[in-house]
C-alpha cells in the first residue's frame, strides 16, 4: 500500500475540520433564520433560502462518504485518488463556501447583511493551509461577490415594528448584527487557526522523528558496512592461519627440520597481526565519529591509488592494473565507509581472479565512473539478482552482508553500482560516484 506523505494527510485532516465547521454553518444558517423570521418578525424568502440551504447539506453528505473512504480500513480497497486529499480539493470545498454564502446574503439584504464579515473566514482558512496562489484566487471570488452585493440583492423587508421606531431600530439592529458576526468570525478563526497551528507542531513533531530516525539508520548502514568490511578482511588471514596450523601439526608429526616449523609460525604471526590491526581499525574509526561520518575532499587518482596500495599490502600476490587520466581538480568526497565499500568489492574481484584485476577511472560529466574487471568464473543468475538487494554469498563462510552494505554505502553518496558478467569470462563492476562540486 502507498505511503501517505505529511503533506497529504494534513490535507484529510483540514477536509476532516471544514466538514465539522459546515455542518456548524447548516445549524447557525437554519437558527438565524427562523430567529429573523420569527423573533425579528423580518420576512424572509424562505424558498429560495432553503433551496440553497439543502443545497449545503448535501454536498456535506457527499463530504461525509468522502471522508469514509479516507478511514484506514477503507484503504487498501480504494484507488489512489481517493486516497488522500488534495490541494484542489481543499479549495474547491472553500470556494463552494463562499459561493453559497453570497447567495445567501443575495437574498438576506446583501452588503447591508452584517454577516458579509463572514466572507474573511473561508480567505482566512485559504491563507492559512494553501499556497499563495488559491489564496489570490478565493480573494479575487469573495472581492467579486461582495462587490456584486453591493449593488445586486434583495432587501430585508423590515416589521411594521421597526418602521415604527424609525432608522434609529434598523440602525442598532444592523450594529447588533455586526457585532455577532464579530464575534462569530473571531471565533470560528480562532479554532480554525488553533487546529492548524496543532497540525503544524503534530507535522514538526513528525519531521523531528524522521530526521533522528534517518541520521540513526544512516549511522547504522556506516557501522554496518564498517564491520562487514573488517569482517570480510579478517576472512583471509583466518584462512590461511587455519592452513598453517595444519602444516605445523604435519611438520612435527613428521619431525621435519626447525626451520620450516619456524616459517610457519611466523607466517601464523603475521595473520595474528593482521587481524588485530583489522579489529584495531574498527575499534578507532567507531570512537573516532570524525574519520567515520565526516567527508574528506579528495583528488580522485590519488584516493584510488590509496586504496590500491592499501590492498597489496594484504594481496601482494595480486596482479592489479589501474589507470585513470584525471587531474587533481577533478575530486570526490570520500569517508572510512566508501574506502571499505571499495575495498570489499576490489577483494572480491581478488578472490576470483588474483592473477587479473583491472581497474579504470574515466569522467562522465559531472560524475566519475570506477569499471572494474576480473577474469574469475563470474557471478551465478541468483547472485546477480540477489547481490545489493538482500544479504548473499556463495561462499562456504560468507555471511553476505560485505557487498549488500557496500552498495548501500555508495547509495547513499547518491552513487550506481552495477554488476555483469563478461561475454568471454570474468566480472565486470561499474560504480559511478558524483565529482565534489564544492
Amino acid at each position: 500500500m502507498p505511503e501517505i506523505s505529511m503533506t497529504e494527510s494534513a490535507n484529510n485532516t483540514h477536509l476532516i475540520r471544514l466538514f465539522r465547521l459546515r455542518n456548524l454553518a447548516i445549524f447557525g444558517q437554519i437558527c438565524a433564520v427562523l430567529f429573523t423570521q420569527y423573533v425579528l418578525d423580518i420576512s424572509l424568502p424562505l424558498i429560495a433560502v432553503s433551496i440553497i440551504v439543502v443545497h449545503i447539506i448535501i454536498f456535506n453528505s457527499y463530504v461525509w462518504i468522502r471522508l469514509n473512504k479516507l478511514k484506514p480500513q477503507a484503504l487498501e480497497s480504494e484507488t489512489d485518488q481517493t486516497k488522500t486529499v488534495s490541494e484542489n480539493e481543499i479549495f474547491f470545498h472553500l470556494a463552494f463556501d463562499v459561493i453559497t454564502l453570497g447567495l445567501l446574503l443575495y437574498f438576506t439584504g446583501g452588503a447591508t447583511n452584517p454577516f458579509v464579515l463572514l466572507f474573511l473566514f473561508p480567505l482566512t482558512i485559504t491563507v492559512t493551509i494553501l499556497p499563495v496562489r488559491y489564496a489570490w484566487l478565493l480573494a479575487a471570488l469573495s472581492v467579486i461577490c461582495y462587490s456584486l452585493l453591493m449593488f445586486y440583492y434583495q432587501p430585508l423587508p423590515m416589521s411594521h415594528s421597526m418602521h415604527g421606531h424609525g432608522n434609529a431600530s434598523e440602525y442598532d439592529l444592523h450594529l447588533m448584527g455586526m457585532w455577532m458576526a464579530f464575534i462569530l468570525n473571531a471565533c470560528l478563526i480562532t479554532y480554525y487557526v488553533y487546529g492548524m497551528g496543532n497540525t503544524l507542531r503534530r507535522q514538526q513533531k513528525q519531521l523531528s522523528v524522521a530526521r533522528e530516525q534517518s541520521i540513526r539508520d544512516e549511522q547504522l548502514v556506516i557501522l554496518g558496512t564498517l564491520a562487514a568490511s573488517t569482517a570480510h578482511e579478517l576472512g583471509t588471514p583466518l584462512g590461511t592461519m587455519s592452513l598453517l596450523v595444519d602444516e605445523i601439526k604435519a611438520e612435527i608429526e613428521q619431525a621435519e627440520s626447525k626451520d620450516a616449523i619456524l616459517t610457519d609460525l611466523l607466517k601464523l604471526k603475521k595473520q595474528i597481526g593482521r587481524c588485530k590491526s583489522s579489529l584495531s581499525d574498527l575499534s578507532a574509526s567507531v570512537g573516532a565519529s570524525s574519520d567515520l561520518f565526516g567527508n574528506k575532499k579528495q583528488a580522485v587518482c590519488s584516493y584510488m591509488n590509496e586504496i590500491i596500495s592499501e590492498l597489496q599490502q594484504s594481496h601482494s600476490e595480486a596482479i592489479i592494473t589501474f589507470n585513470c587520466d584525471l587531474n587533481d581538480n577533478n575530486t570526490i568526497f570520500t569517508d572510512r565507509t566508501l574506502t571499505l565499500s571499495l575495498i570489499n568489492i576490489l577483494e572480491n574481484s581478488i578472490e576470483a581472479s588474483p592473477e587479473y584485476v583491472d581497474i579504470t577511472v574515466s569522467k562522465d560529466g559531472s560524475s566519475i565512473e570506477i569499471l572494474i574487471k576480473d577474469k574469475g568464473p563470474g557471478l551465478t543468475e541468483e547472485a546477480l539478482q540477489k547481490i545489493g538487494q538482500q544479504p548473499y554469498s556463495d561462499k562456504d563462510l560468507g555471511l553476505g552482508l560485505g557487498l549488500y552494505l557496500a552498495y548501500a554505502a555508495i547509495r547513499r553518496r547518491n552513487g550506481f553500482i552495477e554488476q555483469q558478467n563478461e561475454q568471454s569470462k570474468g566480472c565486470k563492476t561499474i560504480i559511478v560516484l558524483p565529482l565534489a562540486t564544492i
